[in-house]
């Protein structure tokens, strides 16, 4: 009777695992390099939010400087996105090891992500949305029509002294949020509806 007891525990348990993994019952996996049909060098034009932390403290904001590629070879996809230090999600992108990168169908979301700080309040209650995580307890939003889930590789805190053009030089002149901190973040998983 102990066995059949532990081993309906043991099903159960599982159960509730793979609850865990299929995130949100409505997003399906797939592959980046093999079914990732936008273009790479429009995809941040359109206003995109990025999360990161953890079950007890997280925050997100829209992006909408980015780059999608491959570093340390073919099969090693990788989103990098580029942050301000003065931004709220900065410190906690230096603090935890993962972000999310999200699609949205209602452009609001993202307006609003983008013109409000986590500091002044809970954007996500403001919002009225509902956070989830992945198996490696990364935040993302329920909401989300596309979740890619990255773990950040490196990141490269800019300085005047790396430019080399111009055009840096007279942008970051009146740029009162700081040089942009790259974030590079190879892609661990990705789900879209």
């Amino acid at each position: 009777m102990r066995k059949i007891l532990f081993m309906l525990l043991v099903v159960a348990m599982s159960m509730v695992g793979c609850k865990k993994a299929d995130i949100n019952n409505e997003l399906k996996p797939f592959d980046v390099q093999k079914e990732f049909t936008d273009n790479a060098f429009t995809f941040f034009t359109g206003a995109k939010v990025i999360m990161s932390g953890d079950q007890e403290n997280a925050n997100a904001m829209t992006i909408g400087w980015g780059a999608l590629g491959n570093y340390t070879g073919y099969d090693c996809p990788i989103v990098t996105i580029f942050v301000a230090p003065a931004r709220y999600t900065h410190q906690f992108l230096d603090q935890y090891p993962r972000f999310t990168l999200m699609e949205f169908d209602d452009p609001d979301i993202a307006r609003y992500l983008g013109t409000h700080s986590g500091r002044d309040g809970d954007k996500t209650e403001a919002l009225g949305l509902h956070v989830a995580y992945t198996e490696n307890g990364t935040p993302y939003y329920e909401e989300a029509k596309t979740v890619i889930e990255c773990e950040i590789m490196t990141a490269f805190h800019q300085t005047a002294d790396d430019f080399r053009s111009q055009h840096m030089h007279e942008f970051y002149a009146n740029f009162g949020a700081g040089i942009h901190t790259a974030y590079f973040g190879k892609v661990i998983g990705a789900w879209k509806r």
